[in-house]
């Protein structure tokens, strides 16, 4: 009996720890994704610059509006920026709420 209720503990115990390790790896694809630093900063705002100049440079020399340029450098971008800021307050905030 007591080596049944052992055995019940051990696999609840398993199980959270499961948990736990799942919620971490999750946590941690978001922070790559979505966590900001200084140089994947700079990264994304030269790369933003860079589709704007190009889309530009296209439109130009083409007269014709390249739409998944323009939807990168007005859209896609500036959401991730956005959402990224956002992400990276919130993880600070969280943070700095645990000391």
């Amino acid at each position: 009996m007591a080596k049944k209720r052992l055995n019940q503990k051990l696999k609840r115990n398993q199980s959270k720890f499961e948990k736990y390790e799942r919620r971490i790896k999750e946590e941690h694809v978001w922070d790559n994704l979505f966590l900001l630093h200084i140089k994947k900063s700079l990264y994304v705002i030269i790369i933003w610059a860079l589709s704007i100049v190009i889309h530009n440079l296209i439109q130009r020399s083409s007269g014709i509006d390249e739409p998944y340029l323009t939807a990168v450098s007005l859209y896609v971008i500036p959401l991730y920026l956005l959402i990224s800021v956002i992400y990276t307050l919130a993880k600070h905030k969280r943070i700095e709420g645990k000391r």
